[in-house]
């Protein structure tokens, strides 16, 4: 019996739950295989419970197994931030290792500047249209921090740190010579936009996401979707029909004011609002995230 948790013993943990191995473990960590039964021994008898079993398939979690896994993950993520704290040096490395990503529509329209910085300084960058791009590489550990839609905070499933950004409303936009050019509608409800032929990115599309949940809220019936895979065909599309789109503000009033002479926008009313959060893994503090994004707490 010991007095207090060693941090190498989370590693060795962490590591044969991953692997699900102690074999392959043993190779990882340069330790025999002896050493590490003998490690995960030490953390059993320490909390009094089974952590892992032997099976035909390997080592496996048990259901405390699971649970301690998620928060040794969490606890090793902290420890490896005190490497970072006061230093400039420090946070210039602790940035450089880290995997980002986020929608192309926060990218571009929102934190440029950022993202013209991490892709020469970051270990890696991904910018996406698609949800399933971000949240299943953040949540397998992949990607480090995400920029994304708050909503999708409920698809992750790996222990995470989030700090809300950005609100923006939705904006309908429309060509001139669509009827709601002419409406005295201020704002323009769910209900109204059931009336109009919806063009959209598919469903992948964090965008289409928003405008599925809220006509669900709503128990309302969507209106017509049609579904393209081109931002620009989906803009030149409606500049010449009678087809509408939704926009978050952002990339509204960068495309109407792009066209200004063949396409007008509308506010949304306030079941259509965009939250934007950046999500972290912690393997770096957060607080170094949003002094890069020049976001102040």
């Amino acid at each position: 019996m010991f007095d207090s948790l060693n941090i190498d013993l989370l590693y060795v943990f962490v590591t044969v739950s991953e692997l699900k191995s102690i074999n392959k473990s043993s190779e990882v960590l340069l330790l025999s295989q002896p050493a590490i039964s003998n490690k995960i021994k030490k953390l059993e008898e320490y909390f009094g419970k089974k952590l892992l079993e032997r099976s035909p398939k390997g080592v496996l979690l048990t259901k405390d197994g699971e649970a301690f896994y998620h928060k040794a993950k969490t606890i090793i993520r902290e420890f490896d931030a005190l490497h970072h704290l006061d230093s400039s040096d420090n946070e210039k490395k602790g940035f450089s290792s880290i995997q980002i990503g986020s929608l192309d529509s926060i990218s571009s329209f929102l934190y440029p500047e950022f993202f013209a910085a991490a892709i020469e300084e970051a270990n890696s960058v991904t910018i996406t249209n698609k949800i399933s791009e971000l949240i299943n590489p953040f949540n397998v550990g992949d990607l480090d921090v995400i920029l994304a839609d708050s909503e999708l905070k409920k698809g992750i499933t790996a222990d995470c740190s989030e700090y809300k950004l950005y609100s923006e409303p939705y904006y309908i936009v429309f060509s001139k010579d669509n009827e709601l050019n002419t409406a005295s509608d201020e704002k323009v409800t769910a209900e109204k936009l059931q009336q109009f032929k919806l063009i959209l990115y598919p469903k992948y599309c964090p965008i289409h996401n928003k405008v599925s949940r809220v006509y669900k809220n709503l128990e309302m019936t969507m209106p017509k979707v049609y579904e393209i895979d081109y931002g620009e065909s989906i803009i030149s599309i409606v500049k010449n029909s009678d087809y509408v789109t939704l926009l978050p503000e952002s990339i509204a009033l960068n495309k109407v004011s792009a066209n200004n002479e063949e396409l007008c926008l509308k506010e949304m009313e306030v079941s259509f609002m965009r939250n934007i959060s950046v999500f972290s893994n912690n393997k770096i503090p957060m607080d170094m995230i949003l002094k890069k994004l020049n976001v102040k707490e």
